[in-house]
């Protein structure tokens, strides 16, 4: 398992210092993304979803909000609550970042025929599952 994730992750390159040429690390484009997919959003949510330090969570949101890529408002609900959304600029980069992730997929499975695309998603989405199942067992037993 740790050799796939090791191979994996460099074929992602999510070990290079900036993702998908954005000039920015991993998190900090998965912060951008998962914002973009649920927005508005509100911190503990990035924090649960993406299993980040709180804290550093608050780092990387506020340098994304000083760099024009996100604004926090009060939340009508909850005045203890900022809900966290996209600027114009911040949705301009998630759109960048959705387009340029898939593309790397397409050149990741560039060669192989659509039974073995749809036998590498069907492995994908089985392991997926079986570890989800795990987490949800352990999870109910604390």
């Amino acid at each position: 398992m740790r050799r796939f994730n090791r191979f994996y992750t460099n074929m992602l390159g999510v070990l290079d210092r900036h993702v998908l040429d954005s000039g920015y690390s991993f998190t900090e484009a998965r912060v951008i993304i998962e914002i973009g997919m649920i927005e508005p959003c509100i911190a503990n949510t990035l924090v649960d979803s993406l299993k980040i330090d709180r804290s550093y969570m608050s780092r990387i949101i506020a340098k994304l909000c000083k760099e024009g890529f996100l604004v926090k408002e009060n939340s009508t609900v909850d005045n203890r609550t900022n809900l966290i959304r996209l600027t114009p600029k911040g949705k301009a980069f998630y759109h960048q970042l959705d387009e340029r992730s898939d593309e790397q997929v397409i050149k990741l499975v560039q060669g192989l025929s659509e039974e073995e695309i749809k036998e590498l998603h069907a492995s994908m989405v089985f392991i997926q599952n079986k570890l989800e199942k795990l987490e949800r067992l352990q999870n109910d037993s604390i």
